[in-house]
């Protein structure tokens, strides 16, 4: 029993120790990077960018300020304590970008300053969210704990949580290009569009599990065998199969997919048009479902 809780408190300290480093990385793309060019994130930490481009507010006070209410309706909403998972991480964003807000830009350019601040702030919200906290209540980084046990449980939105997100990105993008110019905005949507492709990879990795179901399994497999040169796991009633390197546990997030699934793909980020195409191409009505932890997309 000592050893358990010994292990959970060595795993609580290291996921602690990865949403602070995480919050030190975006304050460092925000204060380094995209404020010096008045360029903003999108969510709460936009929304603290762009009020604090025009009052004397300090970025870091409103970011706490701002993400503390939504913080409180999600823990309400999911009926859990989450406030001690998100405030490392989320003081260690706020205290940064007080320490940082003094310093120069590192770029002159604003096109480098939002990729790179667009890049920080993604690798420091993944990182957040993989060790189960969250920088921005209302950030695009998918499988949080957080908003899903509450948002998802709590009020079954007609529209997808996702969806509702990225409408409240939109709005705090249009609001930026009324108060600071639309050529400013463009470069913030660029950094935005960094920042959440950004955080996929550091949350997924560099790879996709991939479902099919298909009337031809075998063509599909022909196919994938000589243009990918992948190898597919078979799944039938009694489970899931392995090949020749692999062994996937039946009980992991990732092979819960429909009992109707033939084939399975570990699919590389880069091979993923081209892996849509092979399966369209050997079976124009097969169905792809991607499989992440969060859940499943249907294509």
């Amino acid at each position: 029993m000592r050893k358990t809780f010994g292990a959970s408190g060595r795993n609580s300290k290291h996921a602690i120790l990865k949403s602070v480093i995480g919050g030190i990385a975006a304050s460092i793309g925000v204060e380094l990077f995209l404020h010096p060019h008045e360029l903003i994130a999108g969510g709460v930490t936009g929304i603290s960018g762009l009020v604090s481009f025009h009052t004397d507010n300090h970025f870091g006070m409103l970011l706490v300020l701002f993400n503390l209410p939504l913080l409180f309706f999600y823990s309400l909403l999911g009926r859990k304590k989450i406030l001690l998972q998100v405030l490392p991480g989320l003081l260690a964003f706020a205290g940064s970008a007080f320490l940082l807000a003094p310093l120069p830009a590192v770029s002159g350019e604003p096109v480098i300053a939002a990729l790179a601040g667009g890049l920080c702030l993604g690798f420091g919200g993944g990182l957040a969210v993989k060790s189960g906290g969250l920088l921005d209540a209302l950030g695009l980084e998918k499988t949080d704990r957080i908003r899903s046990a509450g948002i998802q449980a709590g009020t079954r939105p007609a529209i997808s949580v996702e969806r509702l997100l990225l409408l409240c990105h939109a709005l705090v993008l249009v609001t930026a290009g009324a108060a600071l110019g639309w050529e400013r905005t463009l470069y913030s949507a660029f950094a935005c569009l960094a920042a959440y492709e950004t955080a996929g990879i550091v949350i997924f990795g560099f790879r996709r599990l991939a479902g099919v179901t298909t009337a031809n399994p075998r063509q599909v497999e022909a196919e994938m065998k000589s243009r990918l040169r992948l190898e597919g796991l078979a799944w039938n009633d009694a489970g899931i199969g392995h090949d020749r390197d692999h062994e996937i546990d039946r009980d992991s997030d990732y092979t819960r997919v429909s009992a109707q699934t033939r084939l399975m793909y570990s699919v590389h980020l880069l091979d993923v048009p081209r892996f849509k195409a092979v399966v369209r191409k050997a079976d124009p009505q097969a169905e792809i479902v991607w499989v992440e932890r969060s859940g499943m997309k249907q294509e």
